[in-house]
């Protein structure tokens, strides 16, 4: 009687094993069908950057300020729009051009412990990393793999420090939406996220204001 149980129970374990195996070599990637839109337009006069659905619906405000220009000190505000609910707060305290940065989420309650590394390397592309503890205590590792002397690239979720599934895009594209455009601007110069419907978009979304943040600022 006791041959029945131990056999669920391998066959559970098998089944976990190849979930396991299949999501370290990348099997059938998730579409990136969530779609998030900032204008490259660094336009700070309404107190902070919008970010758009692809309805043109705004559903976060970034805000990057820099409090020290001579250490770096400096803090990120993300907030969802227009219900205000809910905000992470990150603070960098180096912030700087051709420096190593970090910027850490400070303790709230339900914060994620988010952590977001950009690593300067000379005349190559930069690094740039983030990870968040999730709800099992679990740290979770990202990679964005930039494009050299461009602010594109992919995200890829960090396995034992070996690439996993890609999990986002983010492009520069040139949009005509009718909510984007105006008379005299037939099309606009965005920095477009392209996610998983199961990413973490939250973080993802970050990571795009802090590149379209320190391009701007930095140049590369």
């Amino acid at each position: 009687m006791q041959f029945l149980p131990a056999l669920i129970s391998l066959l559970a374990y098998l089944s976990f094993a190849t979930r396991i195996a299949a999501s370290s070599h990348g099997a059938d990637p998730s579409p990136l069908s969530k779609v998030f839109i900032m204008k490259k337009e660094m336009d700070y006069s309404q107190g902070s950057l919008h970010v758009f659905a692809s309805d043109g619906t705004i559903v976060y405000r970034f805000l990057r300020t820099i409090q020290d220009p001579i250490t770096g000190f400096t803090t990120v505000f993300l907030e969802s729009s227009p219900s205000k609910a809910f905000f992470v707060y990150l603070q960098s305290p180096n912030s700087l051009c051709g420096h190593k940065t970090n910027y850490t989420q400070l303790d709230a309650p339900g914060a994620r412990k988010m952590q977001f590394t950009i690593e300067p390397n000379n005349f190559r592309k930069d690094k740039w990393s983030f990870s968040y503890v999730d709800g099992t205590g679990t740290q979770q590792n990202f990679k964005f793999d930039r494009n050299y002397a461009s602010q594109e690239g992919e995200i890829r979720h960090q396995i034992n420090g070996q690439d996993g599934n890609l999990v986002a895009e983010l492009r520069n594209q040139k949009r005509t939406d009718s909510w984007l455009t105006t008379s005299s601007e037939s099309e606009v110069d965005t920095y477009t996220l392209s996610c998983t419907a199961d990413s973490p978009q939250v973080e993802l979304i970050l990571l795009m204001g802090l590149v379209i943040s320190r391009v701007h600022d930095c140049g590369s």
